[in-house]
């Protein structure tokens, strides 16, 4: 039962957010760190200024801490990823960033599983980040590889 209330309560955050306008992207990171990337980053677009239509990667935090609090029995996994060219360990070291800053939250670690899959699942291949005609347009691509993804792997109640 819990497992279904839990379900809902994603899909009434999702639901909440979309109507919002905003989209919840997985912890994303700066070039080459462990360190959050601003997912609210103001960009220029033309001659306007625009903002970003992202959730802030603390947000997400502070969001999955309560989500793992009000369900005890969620464990998830914490899965990093590199982009291009980057060092494979900084998948890894990712995930344990996020881990710590779970930890740092109440979450008891023992619930926080990490998988590193380095530069084998790119949200954009290589082919295509490549194939982009500017340096700009391949770094822009390259940093969507940057990330933590969340997986639930148990629901068991404890």
């Amino acid at each position: 039962m819990k497992v279904l209330a839990t379900l809902i309560f994603f899909a009434v955050f999702s639901v909440s957010v979309m109507a919002q306008g905003r989209k919840m992207p997985p912890f994303s990171f700066q070039e080459h760190s462990i360190e959050f990337a601003d997912a609210n980053r103001s960009y220029s677009q033309g001659s306007g200024f625009t903002q970003a239509d992202t959730l802030g990667d603390e947000v997400i935090l502070a969001s999955l801490a309560k989500i793992l609090e009000l369900n005890p029995e969620l464990q998830i996994q914490l899965v990093g990823h590199t982009a291009l060219n980057e060092r494979t360990a900084l998948g890894m070291e990712r995930a344990q960033f996020i881990r710590s800053k779970l930890v740092e939250k109440g979450i008891d670690e023992n619930r926080l599983s990490l998988l590193n899959e380095e530069h084998n699942y790119p949200l954009l291949s290589d082919e295509i980040i490549m194939s982009l005609p500017s340096k700009i347009e391949k770094d822009a691509a390259n940093e969507r590889n940057r990330r933590v993804e969340v997986r639930v792997v148990s629901a068991k109640p404890e």
